[in-house]
């Protein structure tokens, strides 16, 4: 397997990983849950969906080098990298800290968890790195639709290049949706990122193009 195969292999990797960190994630907030045994891994999910999703779009990049859409590919790889680099602490600090918060031995007590875990996930830092990640990772969204459509024969996306792009547009507003609708958003991104991952592969060698 080539680079660019490898990079696939992690765009559908992504799609896995981004599908099974809301299905595995507990859903009742509070201390008593971020000290589940599943509160920290399928947070790491998530973190391993953004980091495989930069490879991946490098190698869709790769693709459509040569193509009109080799400048979007571009545009949608480097927000793709600047939303991952800016959400990625944000996740560190709902699993780890929430964890030890709700740890029984942390002498921590309910409401004060609360207070502690608002003012992690609400800090002014943290909540303008992480919206303005959500932003990247968006705009990257947008660059892969225009990428792929303007790939042509030489790099077609099929439906992937558009479920992918709806569901990076909609990784913020899902936030505020319930966990079932979380759930579907991982679905339609793991859908997006697996048929994105198969309709750029490689033709096969000696392939005769109809396009």
């Amino acid at each position: 397997m080539d680079r660019t195969g490898w990079g696939l292999a992690a765009l559908g990797g992504a799609g896995v990983a981004f599908a099974a960190y809301p299905a595995l994630r507990p859903w009742t907030d509070g201390p008593q849950v971020w000290a589940q045994p599943l509160w920290v891994p399928s947070h790491l999910l998530g973190v391993v969906g953004f980091a495989l999703l930069v490879p991946g779009l490098a190698a869709v990049w790769a693709r459509l080098r040569g193509t009109p859409g080799e400048r979007a590919g571009w545009v949608a790889l480097l927000a793709a990298g600047a939303g991952a680099a800016l959400v990625l602490p944000y996740y560190g600090a709902e699993a780890y800290a929430l964890e030890r918060i709700g740890l029984p031995g942390s002498g921590v007590g309910e409401a004060q968890a609360a207070a502690l875990a608002e003012g992690i996930r609400l800090g002014p830092y943290a909540a303008a790195t992480f919206l303005a990640g959500l932003l990247a990772v968006a705009v990257a969204g947008i660059a892969v639709a225009v990428a792929v459509r303007r790939g042509g024969p030489g790099g077609p996306g099929g439906p992937g290049g558009v479920l992918l792009a709806v569901a990076l547009v909609g990784y913020l507003p899902q936030f505020f949706g319930p966990p079932a609708l979380r759930i579907a958003h991982g679905v339609l991104l793991a859908a997006g990122c697996l048929l994105l991952a198969v309709a750029m592969r490689p033709a096969p060698r000696g392939a005769v193009s109809t396009g």
